[in-house]
Protein backbone atom coordinates (compact mmCIF):
# COMPACT_ATOMS: atom_id res chain seq x y z
CA UNK A 1 0.00 0.00 0.00
CA UNK A 2 2.90 2.24 0.76
CA UNK A 3 4.39 1.72 -2.38
CA UNK A 4 1.53 2.19 -4.20
CA UNK A 5 1.06 5.75 -2.22
CA UNK A 6 5.12 6.37 -3.24
CA UNK A 7 4.23 5.79 -6.73
CA UNK A 8 1.09 7.81 -6.74
CA UNK A 9 3.34 10.96 -5.00
CA UNK A 10 5.68 10.50 -7.75
CA UNK A 11 3.49 10.04 -10.43
CA UNK A 12 1.36 13.44 -9.16
CA UNK A 13 4.82 15.72 -8.83
CA UNK A 14 5.63 14.24 -12.46
CA UNK A 15 1.79 15.73 -13.96
CA UNK A 16 2.76 18.79 -11.70
CA UNK A 17 5.88 19.60 -13.37
CA UNK A 18 4.68 18.44 -17.19
CA UNK A 19 1.68 20.95 -16.67
CA UNK A 20 3.70 23.64 -16.05
CA UNK A 21 4.26 26.78 -18.10
CA UNK A 22 7.37 26.52 -20.18
CA UNK A 23 8.35 22.69 -19.27
CA UNK A 24 10.21 21.09 -21.76
CA UNK A 25 10.26 17.38 -22.03
CA UNK A 26 13.92 16.85 -22.52
CA UNK A 27 14.59 18.02 -19.16
CA UNK A 28 13.51 19.51 -16.35
CA UNK A 29 14.54 22.99 -14.91
CA UNK A 30 16.70 22.62 -11.85
CA UNK A 31 13.61 25.13 -9.99
CA UNK A 32 11.45 21.85 -11.12
CA UNK A 33 13.88 19.33 -10.38
CA UNK A 34 13.71 20.77 -6.55
CA UNK A 35 10.12 20.90 -6.33
CA UNK A 36 10.07 17.06 -7.33
CA UNK A 37 12.59 16.46 -4.71
CA UNK A 38 11.45 18.05 -2.01
CA UNK A 39 7.91 16.55 -2.84
CA UNK A 40 9.11 12.72 -2.98
CA UNK A 41 11.51 13.34 0.32
CA UNK A 42 9.18 14.93 2.25
CA UNK A 43 6.56 11.73 1.64
CA UNK A 44 10.17 9.39 2.45
CA UNK A 45 10.50 11.56 5.79
CA UNK A 46 6.93 10.72 6.59
CA UNK A 47 6.57 6.91 5.83
CA UNK A 48 10.54 5.31 5.71
CA UNK A 49 9.24 2.12 6.31
CA UNK A 50 8.54 2.34 2.36
CA UNK A 51 12.45 2.68 1.44
CA UNK A 52 13.26 -0.46 3.94
CA UNK A 53 10.34 -2.23 2.16
CA UNK A 54 11.77 -1.07 -1.32
CA UNK A 55 15.40 -2.47 -0.33
CA UNK A 56 13.92 -5.79 0.88
CA UNK A 57 12.34 -5.87 -2.73
CA UNK A 58 15.09 -4.92 -4.66
CA UNK A 59 17.15 -7.74 -2.26
CA UNK A 60 14.55 -10.22 -2.70
CA UNK A 61 14.94 -9.56 -6.65
CA UNK A 62 18.74 -10.05 -6.55
CA UNK A 63 18.71 -13.08 -4.39
CA UNK A 64 16.54 -14.77 -7.04
CA UNK A 65 18.15 -13.72 -10.08
CA UNK A 66 21.85 -14.84 -7.91
CA UNK A 67 19.76 -18.23 -7.56
CA UNK A 68 18.81 -18.94 -11.13
CA UNK A 69 22.13 -18.39 -12.28
CA UNK A 70 23.45 -20.72 -9.93
CA UNK A 71 21.07 -23.21 -10.19
CA UNK A 72 21.89 -22.85 -14.48
CA UNK A 73 25.66 -23.35 -13.83
CA UNK A 74 25.90 -26.29 -11.34
CA UNK A 75 23.33 -27.70 -14.61
CA UNK A 76 26.14 -27.08 -16.51
CA UNK A 77 28.53 -28.63 -14.45
CA UNK A 78 26.80 -32.14 -13.69
CA UNK A 79 25.92 -32.29 -18.16
CA UNK A 80 29.90 -32.04 -17.97
CA UNK A 81 30.51 -34.41 -15.64
CA UNK A 82 29.05 -36.66 -17.58
CA UNK A 83 32.47 -36.95 -19.72
CA UNK A 84 34.80 -34.98 -17.37
CA UNK A 85 38.53 -35.56 -17.90
CA UNK A 86 38.59 -35.21 -13.77
CA UNK A 87 39.80 -38.19 -11.44
CA UNK A 88 36.40 -39.97 -10.28
CA UNK A 89 36.06 -41.89 -7.21
CA UNK A 90 33.56 -43.97 -6.83
CA UNK A 91 31.05 -45.40 -8.81
CA UNK A 92 31.60 -44.33 -12.48
CA UNK A 93 28.00 -44.99 -13.43
CA UNK A 94 26.60 -44.14 -9.76
CA UNK A 95 22.69 -42.53 -9.90
CA UNK A 96 23.94 -39.48 -8.03
CA UNK A 97 27.11 -37.37 -8.64
CA UNK A 98 28.99 -35.37 -6.12
CA UNK A 99 31.72 -33.47 -7.30
CA UNK A 100 34.19 -31.93 -4.48
CA UNK A 101 36.65 -29.04 -4.35
CA UNK A 102 39.57 -29.34 -2.26
CA UNK A 103 42.88 -28.66 -1.40
CA UNK A 104 46.09 -31.03 0.13
CA UNK A 105 46.60 -28.74 2.10
CA UNK A 106 43.15 -27.61 3.92
CA UNK A 107 42.62 -28.74 7.41
CA UNK A 108 38.95 -28.70 6.61
CA UNK A 109 39.39 -30.97 3.27
CA UNK A 110 41.26 -33.84 5.78
CA UNK A 111 38.51 -33.47 8.22
CA UNK A 112 35.75 -34.27 5.97
CA UNK A 113 37.94 -37.16 4.08
CA UNK A 114 37.06 -39.84 6.06
CA UNK A 115 33.22 -38.92 5.79
CA UNK A 116 33.59 -38.83 2.06
CA UNK A 117 35.11 -42.13 2.04
CA UNK A 118 32.71 -44.01 4.14
CA UNK A 119 30.23 -42.27 2.04
CA UNK A 120 30.95 -44.11 -0.92
CA UNK A 121 31.77 -47.45 0.93
CA UNK A 122 28.31 -47.48 2.38
CA UNK A 123 26.06 -46.33 -0.95
CA UNK A 124 27.75 -47.88 -3.87
CA UNK A 125 25.97 -46.12 -6.26
CA UNK A 126 27.68 -42.50 -6.09
CA UNK A 127 29.95 -41.10 -8.49
CA UNK A 128 32.38 -38.46 -7.11
CA UNK A 129 34.32 -36.07 -8.99
CA UNK A 130 37.66 -34.85 -8.02
CA UNK A 131 38.31 -31.54 -8.35
CA UNK A 132 41.84 -30.09 -7.31
CA UNK A 133 41.58 -26.64 -6.24
CA UNK A 134 44.94 -25.77 -4.81
CA UNK A 135 44.13 -22.12 -3.08
CA UNK A 136 46.57 -22.10 -0.42
CA UNK A 137 50.08 -21.47 -2.07
CA UNK A 138 52.61 -23.48 -4.50
CA UNK A 139 52.81 -26.36 -2.11
CA UNK A 140 49.25 -26.61 -2.58
CA UNK A 141 49.17 -26.55 -6.45
CA UNK A 142 52.46 -28.64 -6.48
CA UNK A 143 50.44 -31.28 -5.06
CA UNK A 144 47.43 -30.78 -7.02
CA UNK A 145 49.93 -31.69 -10.09
CA UNK A 146 51.28 -35.01 -9.01
CA UNK A 147 47.54 -35.53 -8.01
CA UNK A 148 46.70 -35.34 -11.47
CA UNK A 149 49.40 -36.96 -12.85
CA UNK A 150 49.21 -40.20 -10.70
CA UNK A 151 45.93 -40.67 -13.22
CA UNK A 152 48.65 -41.50 -15.79
CA UNK A 153 49.92 -44.88 -13.50
CA UNK A 154 46.93 -45.48 -12.64
CA UNK A 155 47.29 -44.67 -8.49
CA UNK A 156 45.30 -41.26 -8.51
CA UNK A 157 43.19 -42.69 -5.39
CA UNK A 158 45.84 -44.43 -3.39
CA UNK A 159 47.71 -41.27 -4.15
CA UNK A 160 44.90 -39.25 -2.84
CA UNK A 161 44.10 -40.78 0.33
CA UNK A 162 48.15 -40.77 1.40
CA UNK A 163 47.98 -36.96 0.89
CA UNK A 164 44.75 -36.37 2.56
CA UNK A 165 46.24 -38.61 6.12
CA UNK A 166 48.94 -37.06 6.72
CA UNK A 167 47.81 -34.73 9.26
CA UNK A 168 50.75 -31.77 8.72
CA UNK A 169 50.86 -29.52 6.08
CA UNK A 170 52.63 -30.98 3.12
CA UNK A 171 55.84 -29.62 1.61
CA UNK A 172 57.19 -30.58 -1.89
CA UNK A 173 59.08 -32.78 -0.42
CA UNK A 174 56.05 -34.61 1.56
CA UNK A 175 54.51 -34.96 -1.25
CA UNK A 176 57.18 -36.79 -3.18
CA UNK A 177 57.49 -39.10 -0.10
CA UNK A 178 53.91 -40.13 -0.23
CA UNK A 179 54.42 -40.67 -3.99
CA UNK A 180 56.88 -42.94 -3.46
CA UNK A 181 54.82 -44.31 -0.65
CA UNK A 182 52.32 -46.04 -2.92
CA UNK A 183 54.44 -47.02 -5.69
CA UNK A 184 54.41 -43.82 -8.18
CA UNK A 185 57.58 -44.09 -10.33
CA UNK A 186 58.66 -40.31 -9.62
CA UNK A 187 60.43 -39.25 -12.23
CA UNK A 188 57.31 -40.21 -14.59
CA UNK A 189 55.59 -38.11 -12.54
CA UNK A 190 57.11 -35.04 -12.52
CA UNK A 191 57.59 -34.71 -16.50
CA UNK A 192 53.70 -35.93 -16.36
CA UNK A 193 52.99 -32.79 -14.02
CA UNK A 194 53.88 -30.65 -16.46
CA UNK A 195 51.97 -32.06 -19.31
CA UNK A 196 49.26 -29.59 -21.18
CA UNK A 197 46.67 -31.98 -19.77
CA UNK A 198 47.25 -31.51 -15.90
CA UNK A 199 47.25 -27.72 -16.66
CA UNK A 200 44.03 -27.59 -18.32
CA UNK A 201 42.48 -29.64 -15.48
CA UNK A 202 43.60 -27.66 -13.13
CA UNK A 203 42.17 -24.05 -15.36
CA UNK A 204 39.01 -25.67 -16.17
CA UNK A 205 38.30 -25.97 -12.01
CA UNK A 206 39.32 -22.56 -10.96
CA UNK A 207 37.28 -21.50 -13.97
CA UNK A 208 34.61 -23.67 -12.10
CA UNK A 209 34.91 -22.46 -9.10
CA UNK A 210 35.16 -18.78 -10.27
CA UNK A 211 31.05 -19.28 -11.80
CA UNK A 212 29.79 -21.38 -8.85
CA UNK A 213 31.22 -18.49 -6.42
CA UNK A 214 33.47 -21.01 -4.41
CA UNK A 215 36.35 -19.22 -3.32
CA UNK A 216 37.55 -21.30 -0.51
CA UNK A 217 37.66 -25.37 0.39
CA UNK A 218 36.05 -27.93 0.81
CA UNK A 219 33.08 -27.13 -1.77
CA UNK A 220 30.47 -29.72 -2.61
CA UNK A 221 27.83 -29.98 -5.39
CA UNK A 222 25.21 -32.67 -4.70
CA UNK A 223 22.59 -32.78 -7.22
CA UNK A 224 21.12 -29.57 -7.70
CA UNK A 225 22.57 -27.92 -4.36
CA UNK A 226 26.09 -26.30 -3.36
CA UNK A 227 27.19 -26.71 -0.04
CA UNK A 228 30.35 -24.56 0.78
CA UNK A 229 32.59 -25.50 3.96
CA UNK A 230 33.14 -29.00 5.64
CA UNK A 231 29.72 -30.95 6.50
CA UNK A 232 29.64 -34.35 8.32
CA UNK A 233 28.46 -37.84 7.00
CA UNK A 234 24.74 -37.67 7.99
CA UNK A 235 24.60 -34.34 5.74
CA UNK A 236 26.28 -36.00 3.32
CA UNK A 237 23.60 -38.49 3.05
CA UNK A 238 20.84 -35.82 3.63
CA UNK A 239 21.86 -34.29 0.47
CA UNK A 240 22.16 -37.66 -1.52
CA UNK A 241 19.01 -38.56 -0.82
CA UNK A 242 17.28 -35.36 -1.52
CA UNK A 243 19.47 -35.52 -5.07
CA UNK A 244 17.52 -38.88 -5.51
CA UNK A 245 14.29 -37.53 -4.68
CA UNK A 246 14.86 -34.58 -7.48
CA UNK A 247 15.63 -36.88 -10.34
Amino acid sequence: MKKIKLLSAISLCTAMVVSAPGFAVEALSPAQRAEVQQLVGSYLKENPEVVIEAIQAWREQQEAVEAAVLKETIGELMAESQNTQSPVWGNPNGDVTVVEFFDYNCPYCKQVFPSVKKLIADDGNIKVIMKELPVLGVNSEYAAKAALAAQKQGKYEQFHAQMMNKGSRLSQKGVEAAAKQVGLDLEQLKRDMESKEVQLELERTSLWAQRLGVNGTPAFVIGEELIPGAIDGQRMKQFVELARKQQ
